[in-house]
């Protein structure tokens, strides 16, 4: 019995076969038709049909490359989602602590003007008591004129 196709044509279309499923094809745009195993292979479209071995073959990688990626690609999807939801909940802990942290410091800063306020006064008090002359300083308001 003879082959519909010789070995060498076989060896081509599978070289062809692998570039495609791998997305390193030279000659077409990658997607993954008998047309473009024949234009990768560069046999024409009724040598690569009369390769019916090769044809399987290509059929059940396609077949296997489709239904893989789309899992593989959900798959991945879930592990991006996961690791996002992992950022966000550190950058979330992070800005909390980073609120209190200045929450804190607002409150000793206010603590402090409410000091220097306290003590400012007891000074103009003691200023008013010692001399009747000497006034208070009382800075330019502010805004220019």
């Amino acid at each position: 019995m003879t082959r519909p196709v010789s070995e060498k044509t076989e060896d081509v279309l599978r070289a062809a076969m692998k570039r495609l499923l791998e997305g390193t094809s030279v000659h077409t745009d990658g997607r993954l038709t008998v047309a473009n195993l024949a234009r990768e292979a560069g046999v024409s479209r009724a040598t690569a049909n009369r390769a019916t071995a090769v044809l399987a073959e290509f059929r059940a990688a396609e077949a296997r490359f489709r239904s893989g990626s789309v899992a593989g690609l959900k798959a991945r999807i879930r592990e991006l989602e996961a690791e996002l939801r992992a950022a966000r909940g550190g950058e979330l802990a992070e800005m909390r602590a980073t609120v209190r942290t200045l929450a804190q410091q607002i409150q000793i800063l206010a603590l402090q003007g409410e000091e220097q306020r306290r003590l400012i006064s007891i000074l103009e008090e003691q200023i008013a008591l010692a001399d009747p002359k000497v006034l208070p300083f009382r800075p330019p308001p502010q805004g220019g004129t």
